[in-house]
């Protein structure tokens, strides 16, 4: 409303003009909306000396990494227990039985030839069984690790590390069984550390079956 004879001057808001919501208020004209923080998350405290410390007694002590443990490199066959010298006793007539049984079995062979071996002949007799026992020894021990007369007494031979015996360890092997005949089979009596004189020639080591598995 305006009043008469002051139509330049500016009209002075009466009091249905004047706003019902306060300046500011939510929903006043040219009110500002103010942003809502309750939805947001508090950020957490930083992280201090003191309150890392409270944290590690609240949580326990941080294990700690020991030492790394060597692995033994010895495996389980070379720990094991060794073969007994019955045992290697009982082999060793078991194949020098086969030995002999190949030499009869020779001379008759050759009386039944009618040939009747000399004296003289006795070196090729000899490298006869020679070769029979190359065989015999060597290729058994290559392809299952004992010879027909240890698969009777039970043991068999392995590389220290529980490996099969490579060729060139199973002809040293029926070297040393040739010196332990020689020497009547006193190596066998005599092993020390539980290896006799054909595992210290080879390298390897004779094993009970069931020690084996």
């Amino acid at each position: 409303m305006r009043r008469p004879g002051k139509s330049d001057e500016p009209e002075e808001p009466m009091l249905f003009d004047l706003p019902l919501s306060a300046p500011g208020a939510p929903g006043a004209p040219g009110a500002q909306e103010l942003p809502d923080f309750e939805d947001e998350p508090e950020a957490p405290p930083p992280i201090t000396p003191k309150r890392a410390s409270r944290e590690t007694r609240r949580s326990g002590p941080v294990p700690v990494p020991g030492p790394a443990t060597r692995e033994d490199p010895e495996p389980a066959a070379a720990r094991s227990e060794f073969a007994g010298p019955g045992r290697r006793i009982a082999a060793g007539l078991a194949d020098l039985v086969v030995h002999a049984a190949i030499g009869v079995l020779a001379l008759l062979g050759c009386r039944g030839l009618g040939v009747r071996p000399e004296l003289r002949e006795a070196p090729a007799f000899a490298a006869f069984l020679l070769a029979f026992s190359f065989l015999y020894v060597v290729l058994p021990l290559a392809f299952w690790g004992h010879t027909p007369g240890m698969a009777w007494a039970g043991i068999t031979s392995r590389n220290r590390d529980g490996e099969p015996l490579t060729f060139d360890q199973t002809v040293r092997r029926w070297v040393g069984a040739l010196l332990t005949l020689a020497l009547l089979g006193l190596p066998i009596l005599l092993a020390f550390g539980g290896r006799a004189l054909t595992d210290w020639i080879s390298g390897s080591a004779t094993y009970p079956f069931e020690e084996e598995e």
